[in-house]
């Protein structure tokens, strides 16, 4: 009997010389799609997830984490993990069971791509690679972080603003500029929740313009707990880089400028959007929490690294600021290589032989400007992701949580193939005042995504006991491309997991996610619904500035879509969505 592909009429090449020609969805046969980084492109409700072990009853409420999952095959070949559509994960558990949800985040982009069912977007964070028909939409694919907000979740991307979703059905309630509050082209994902205040504190970078534009202008915003924002700075970059997490103190913003740095013509061109510069410092720029002016800010700098995530932050008895983060030797994003090396085949590019230690930086805020500063300690980890007892945010804390590599650790790379995402295979806990590391080792055929902390439930805020909780991790089946969730005793991971949650199919590599408490979730369900005390949220209802602007110029006026009208217009007059 011939094979059943035999028997279908062969098509054409889905890609000639890199880029897409013709409609056949079939996605590349490269590295960022084949194997477990394979496209889920998944929505689905699985009601009461198998389980192994005994998940602990106090654990109430839903685990949110986010994925880039592209839908189409990309119009370029070459394109990277970093370019898919959000897609959101919902496990929520209750009483020791668990249940799962997973929907895409409808942005602007999803909606056009939907209707022409097929990719229109091209290179990441580059509008000159896109599909005329969508000229002057919001690009960002918020796939990075989904964080709860008064009543709502937001999917985040550091190119655009945030998309608000409903926490319990993960519906898609549209662009959200707080209320007319935000209306810069970028917002960050990962903003800062301070414990005391309540407020967020919250920045975009490359902020100056429409977000792809090399500008060197950061914003910083804080909202406070009832929505109002509160403040509102303009500052400078020494050059237009990215500035992925940053860092609170009571009294500081603390921004880590990495120099993998943006150009305008590059982009012009169809090139990336960024380029790893070997030559240049990483940087820090210190900013006032409250009442800042853009002379303010104040950027010290040290030795070239790559800036990983932030673990803690605080003000030390002597006023200086601690900061926590890792930080890697090479470039991490290898696919954005130097510009010397930029016309390099990315099939030819490989990954940089890096390590990335958890580096303490003590830092005077009184030093002057330029000022090239050195590290106060390394703890001697290798790895990335990491996370705290977000309770303790803003002060002196003692444990953190983060995914590691071990090399010394056996691999099945016949089973496995290159580990997708990095070879994240042991997670750790570890504590600064004892220097303690206690691990687990996810197996040769495994690998680790971010963990989150899930505080054990306590009475009142002063029966708080810092890191006494769970950690929740998705494990990666490389070798049979499933997933489960493990959750570990916080204090003990090396005992091995209480419960293992098993997923009957593949997600994709998340990026970021966070532990939702349901008594929130119902606290503000209640504050949200009609006639609530907050009422329903409220999606963005005017374009963003330079979306007006460009309507302006190019005359076309009344020819731009009007936002909560759903897909309209593009800036051209075809299927551009430039609002919900």
């Amino acid at each position: 009997m011939a094979h059943i592909f035999s028997l279908a009429t062969p098509a054409s090449p889905a890609y000639h010389k890199g880029s897409r020609s013709g409609d056949q969805v079939k996605f590349p046969e490269s590295g960022f799609f084949q194997g477990f980084n394979k496209p889920s492109r998944l929505e689905a409700d699985i009601f009461e997830l198998e389980t192994t072990g005994t998940i602990p009853r106090d654990i109430n409420g839903t685990f949110f984490r986010i994925q880039p999952d592209h839908r189409f095959p990309p119009l370029f070949e070459e394109d990277i993990h970093f370019n898919g559509d959000g897609s959101v994960s919902a496990f929520r558990f209750e009483n020791g069971h668990v249940d799962f949800r997973q929907r895409f985040v409808h942005t602007d982009r999803f909606k056009a791509e939907t209707k022409a069912r097929k990719s229109l977007l091209g290179r990441y964070r580059n509008p000159y690679t896109d599909n005329e028909m969508v000229k002057g939409i919001i690009r960002t694919a918020s796939n990075t972080n989904i964080i709860f907000w008064r009543g709502v979740l937001l999917a985040t991307k550091e190119d655009g603003p945030p998309f608000a979703m409903d926490p319990v059905t993960l519906e898609t309630i549209g662009r959200y500029d707080f209320d007319g509050q935000v209306q810069s082209p970028t917002f960050t994902a990962h903003p800062k929740f301070d414990p005391d205040t309540g407020e967020m504190v919250c920045y975009g970078y490359e902020a100056g313009g429409n977000g792809y534009d090399a500008s060197c202008d950061i914003v910083v915003y804080t909202i406070d707990k009832d929505g109002k924002k509160t403040e509102e700075c303009w500052y400078k970059a020494p050059f237009c880089g990215m500035i992925h997490d940053c860092a609170i103190t009571k009294n500081y913003l603390i921004l880590p400028l990495t120099p993998i740095k943006v150009n305008a013509e590059r982009l012009k061109k169809g090139g990336n959007h960024f380029a790893w510069d070997p030559d240049e410092d990483q940087w820090y720029g210190i900013v006032p929490r409250r009442n800042g002016k853009p002379e303010d800010i104040v950027w010290l700098r040290a030795d070239n690294g790559f800036h990983g995530h932030v673990a803690g932050s605080y003000e030390d008895s002597s006023g200086n600021i601690v900061v926590d983060l890792t930080i890697a030797s090479d470039n991490v994003f290898y696919f954005f290589p130097p510009d010397s090396q930029a016309d390099t085949p990315m099939t030819l590019l490989q990954r940089n032989k890096l390590v990335s230690d958890t580096y303490r930086w003590v830092f005077d805020p009184k030093t002057p400007i330029n000022t090239r500063v050195q590290p106060h300690k390394l703890f001697g980890t290798n790895g990335e992701f990491s996370r705290i007892d977000d309770r303790v945010l803003t002060k002196k804390y003692n444990h953190f949580w983060q995914c590691n590599i071990d090399p010394s650790k056996p691999y099945d790379f016949q089973k496995c193939g290159p580990p997708a995402g990095g070879l994240f295979n042991v997670l750790g806990h570890y504590e600064w005042e004892s220097g303690k590391k206690d691990t687990f080792w996810a197996g040769p055929t495994c690998t680790f995504q971010e963990p989150v902390f899930v505080p054990k439930a306590s009475s009142s805020p002063a029966d708080l006991v810092e890191g006494e909780g769970y950690i929740m991790a998705l494990l990666n089946h490389l070798d049979i491309l499933r997933n489960d969730i493990l959750i570990f005793d916080a204090q003990n991971l090396s005992q091995g997991p209480l419960a293992v949650i098993h997923l009957p199919v593949k997600l994709r590599l998340g990026l970021h996610g966070n532990f939702v408490e349901q008594k929130d979730i119902d606290e503000w369900a209640e504050k949200r619904k009609e006639g609530g005390e907050v009422g329903p949220a409220v999606p963005a209802k005017e374009m963003l500035p330079w979306q007006k602007k460009m309507a302006e110029e190019e005359g076309l006026g009344s020819a731009v879509s009007v936002p909560g009208k759903g897909v309209g217009n593009g800036l051209n007059g075809t299927i551009g969505i430039n609002g919900h």
